[in-house]
């Protein structure tokens, strides 16, 4: 349930090999200045991407002054391993806000369960501390429009982990379907589909001694310490809000992205527990969105069968054809004018990107610029959606949003 020093260089290597990547000379704007590093949040996934900077610290001029998490456990496995790392043991705590009140941490990385991100994004923004959050950004509209709001009035450079955004081919597509290249787009169709139970973790060993539940808990109310729901807080609706937030941020933001319409108009979707029936959260979602421009996004997700059509996880359909992000090919498939059709198939080649998400993070804090790849702005629309989507699905109604007043009713 902890990881050792290998498996935490291991988990930084699967990060880069995956695209998020670090090009030392790049990012260092001003090797003068020492930037300290600090992780909110030390499991798998915080442990690996904040590995990455630790095997690039002195080119990177980096240091990892301090450390948090709730589980003592881990707690004390990631301290080992950044000191045998980098020979100096972090500071640990069990609160973020006691971590933020240090002068030497200039930036957080917030890797904590989904439903702390936003929370913890507005602590770190009112500290004047520089943060990179995992998605989904949110799950609840007043954290949104509350981080949003926090980030954008301190001024600080706010990195969002949609990480298709940091991506050569995802960026050359995006400015290839803004440039019209399908006509008017009329449909976008996300999917991530698997067949496995996922997020069931072992929890019987973890004793209420070793966890600051309170913390865990953040603005919940108090309840008994349960180590299931600690430990897989994936399958219940307190934590996280199902298929269309754990695994739809991604695309439902490549959608909003690529067609340039970040916020949808209105939400209707349905969800079953079909075969994992073990947790609160479904294992079915499907959704479908109207936006502003016109055309309609769907959502599908589900965890008992992994066939998605083409392969893709991103398909969207034009009045001139059709492009997938599995052939990365834009073809005249379906063109409602003949005419007009793709005539000749496309293929996108990547555009040559010199930063993957983190190094991008680290270069608009040293160049104090906040034009990131994945800007709270882009957070706070995927977290819109996720949450309409989610109600949508969950109640069986049509959900609405309005952008004036940032608010979400039920139809």
């Amino acid at each position: 349930m902890t990881l050792t020093r290998r498996q935490f260089m291991a988990g930084a290597a699967a990060a880069t090999a995956a695209g998020v990547y670090i090009n030392p000379r790049s990012a260092r704007a001003n090797p003068n200045d020492r930037l300290g590093i600090a992780l909110i949040g030390c499991g798998n996934r915080g442990t690996s991407m904040v590995g990455q900077l630790v095997n690039a610290r002195d080119e990177l001029n980096l240091e990892f002054p301090a450390i948090c998490d709730v589980w003592q456990a881990q707690l004390d496995s990631a301290s080992e391993n950044l000191e045998e790392a980098t020979g100096r043991r972090p500071k640990t705590f069990t609160r973020h806000e006691e971590l933020l009140e240090l002068p030497e941490v200039d930036a957080v990385f917030i890797a904590t369960p989904d439903f702390t991100h936003s929370p913890i994004l507005i602590d770190a923004a009112n500290a004047g501390k520089h943060a990179f959050v995992e998605k989904p950004m949110a799950q609840r509209l007043e954290d949104a429009n509350a981080a949003v709001d926090a980030v954008q009035e301190s001024g600080i450079v706010c990195q969002v982990g949609t990480q298709r955004r940091a991506d050569g081919r995802h960026r050359a597509a995006a400015k290839f379907l803004q440039g019209g290249a399908l006509g008017t787009i009329v449909k976008a169709e996300c999917g991530w589909n698997r067949n496995v139970p996922s997020w069931v973790r072992d929890y019987e060993h973890i004793t209420e001694d070793e966890v600051d539940w309170e913390q865990f808990l953040n603005y919940l109310d108090p309840r008994p310490f349960d180590p299931r729901r600690f430990r897989c807080w994936h399958l219940y609706r307190d934590y996280a809000l199902g298929l269309v937030n754990l695994l739809g941020s991604h695309l439902i933001d490549v959608a909003q992205w690529y067609t340039g319409d970040p916020y949808p108009e209105t939400a209707v979707g349905i969800e079953a527990h079909q075969v994992f029936k073990d947790r609160e959260n479904a294992d079915l979602q499907e959704i479908v969105y109207t936006f502003p421009k016109g055309h309609v996004v769907r959502f599908e997700s589900r965890l008992n069968n992994s066939y998605r059509w083409m392969g893709a996880e991103n398909v969207f359909s034009g009045t001139k054809g059709v492009f997938d992000t599995n052939s990365w090919t834009a073809r005249g498939d379906g063109a409602i004018d003949e005419v007009e059709a793709i005539e000749d198939a496309i293929e996108i080649e990547p555009e040559e990107v010199d930063d993957g998400i983190m190094q991008n993070w680290l270069r608009c804090i040293r160049e104090n610029r906040t034009d990131t790849y994945a800007p709270v702005e882009a957070g706070h629309a995927h977290s819109v959606a996720g949450i309409m989507g989610y109600f949508a699905a969950y109640t069986g109604k049509r959900h609405v949003y309005h952008p004036g007043t940032r608010a979400i009713f039920e139809a």
